[in-house]
């Protein structure tokens, strides 16, 4: 192989390399803006109240238990 043909695979393998790299940071700069985005969005953002589920029960059967009366 003559020194040529080196030079060439070189620089094309050094392109490949170089793509990749501008590839993955522009990922990762994509990344960065949204993670900042949702957090932003999370400390901005109102707490939810606390939901319950009240249900009403008249007799349990066990004895000593707690039951809501009217």
């Amino acid at each position: 192989m003559d020194s040529a043909a080196i030079y060439v695979a070189t620089a094309a393998v050094l392109s490949v390399w170089i793509t990749i790299f501008i590839y993955l940071w522009r990922i990762d700069a994509t990344a960065r803006a949204l993670k900042r985005e949702l957090e932003r969005e999370q400390d901005h953002s109102e707490p939810l109240p606390p939901v319950a589920e009240v249900s009403r029960v008249r007799e349990t059967g066990i004895p000593d238990e707690p039951v809501e009366r009217r």
